[in-house]
């Protein structure tokens, strides 16, 4: 019977059975080369995060064979992280320093970067690169005042509510010739934890078309505002 170890991540797997036993201590395998699933193209598409959990067999080679999907929130991530592990080399468990054929569990994680979930989260790309000039809105007679503002509070962290905490957040991004934000990113905030909840709520604002000699053009501004529940 194949023994089965939970393989870490990180390195060195968790044995569910190692210690001093009859016929000696079992040394679990210790992952020395790793590849990362791919994201599901269709999951990725819609900004959809999850885990899967996949057992493999490792050889006295070190080789990683025979992956079996354990768990998945997906059956992609399922398949994506099997396919993953079959291609793990491992420096093999030991008994008794000789090499042994092990199944290991190996946990894989798929997450997605902010700025992808929020351009899905809004329909449309808001980090994006400029062809064009962007003026400054100091440069303008006027600042630009928003034709739409959104509740902040609805953008409030789940993970603060009832606790009373606020922050304040000074924001620098662009209106497009559309009247829509782009690009925002901070320049200071007063409390940690808030940072999405910002970039969230100022990428929700709208503004009207700005017009340089009868043009629309991307303009360029900071802008304070301030987070509560």
């Amino acid at each position: 019977m194949v023994p089965i170890l939970a393989a870490a991540l990180a390195g060195k797997s968790h044995s569910q059975n190692s210690g001093s036993g009859k016929g000696g201590a079992l040394n679990p395998p210790v992952a020395i080369y790793k590849v990362s699933p791919t994201h599901p193209e269709e999951l990725y598409i819609k900004a959809i995060e999850g885990e899967a959990v996949v057992s493999v067999n490792v050889n006295i080679f070190g080789n990683a064979t025979e992956p079996q999907v354990e768990s998945a929130s997906q059956p992609e991530f399922g398949e994506a992280a099997a396919k993953a592990a079959s291609e793990w080399i491992f420096e093999p468990a030991t008994k008794d320093g000789v090499p042994t054929e092990v199944r290991a569990k190996l946990p894989f994680v798929f997450e997605i970067a902010f700025e992808h979930k929020l351009n899905v989260e809004m329909g449309r790309e808001v980090f994006v690169e400029l062809d064009r000039p962007v003026i400054p809105s100091s440069d303008l007679a006027e600042d630009p005042l928003p034709s739409y503002v959104p509740q902040f509070s609805k953008f409030y962290p789940k993970a603060f509510r009832d606790t009373g905490k606020s922050a304040a957040v000074n924001l620098e991004f662009v209106i497009s010739p559309k009247g829509l934000v782009l690009n925002p990113r901070i320049l200071s905030i007063s409390a940690e934890g808030f940072e999405k909840a910002a970039l969230m709520a100022i990428s929700h604002m709208e503004y009207q078309p700005i017009l340089v000699d009868g043009d629309p053009v991307y303009v360029s501004m900071i802008r304070p505002i301030q987070i509560t529940e």
